[in-house]
């Protein structure tokens, strides 16, 4: 190895460790509440080298966001199998987002987080709009919806790529519900499960081809 690879090699786990220090912090405090000083400290560097790698919180929570994403692609392409159908593996990668959301709880509210800042003025609109047309999550789900249509288990009227939103959207809604407003639920009387598996129900019947 050169000397600059080796450096190179450095200076991305020199990023690796800051981006875990920082998990550190934002997760045990949230991001607003959360300072540079403290990510420094928590990395054992000075400030002055933690401004070396990043110009702010923000961008090591871009970083945090897209480790989220990469954990949840993953999570999707496991869940996809070549012995079933698109509606079956669709289903499944539905199963799998549950299962990130459970197992993954800072990681997904990362996600929202992020996905809640404006993108027209976000800082980091380039990085976000490379990032989603070359290693999004729901790229795996856009292809099990074109595999339901070719094979005719999904509904057909409606586009792939707007199919996926739609059902990332609804999913979504439903999820940060249930983790917002468990004393509502309470109060109805309606578990967290019950609420998953209806969703799934309608879900399941608004993808199916007639």
């Amino acid at each position: 190895m050169g000397i600059s690879e080796r450096k190179e090699r450095e200076k991305e786990q020199r990023k690796n460790d800051i981006i875990n220090a920082a998990e550190k912090v934002f997760f045990k405090k949230g991001l607003n509440n959360s300072t540079m000083d403290e990510v420094a400290t928590e990395a054992e560097l000075s400030k002055g080298t933690l401004y070396l790698y990043f110009k702010s919180k923000e961008e090591i929570h871009f970083e945090i966001k897209v480790r989220a994403l990469n954990i949840l692609k993953t999570m999707f392409q496991k869940s996809i199998s070549e012995k079933k159908n698109g509606f079956e593996n669709c289903m499944e990668i539905g199963k799998a987002y549950v299962d990130f959301v459970n197992k993954h709880r800072n990681y997904y509210k990362a996600i929202i987080h992020f996905e809640s800042v404006d993108c027209a003025v976000c800082e980091f609109r380039d990085k976000c709009e490379k990032f989603f047309k070359e290693d999004n999550p729901l790229n795996s789900f856009v292809q099990t919806i074109n595999q339901g249509i070719a094979d005719g288990t999904i509904r057909s009227d409606i586009p792939a790529n707007v199919l996926a939103q739609t059902l990332w959207a609804q999913t979504n809604g439903v999820l940060q519900f249930i983790s917002t407003k468990q004393i509502i639920l309470e109060f109805a009387g309606v578990e967290a499960e019950d609420i998953i598996n209806s969703q799934f129900k309608i879900i399941g019947k608004g993808l199916k081809e007639d």
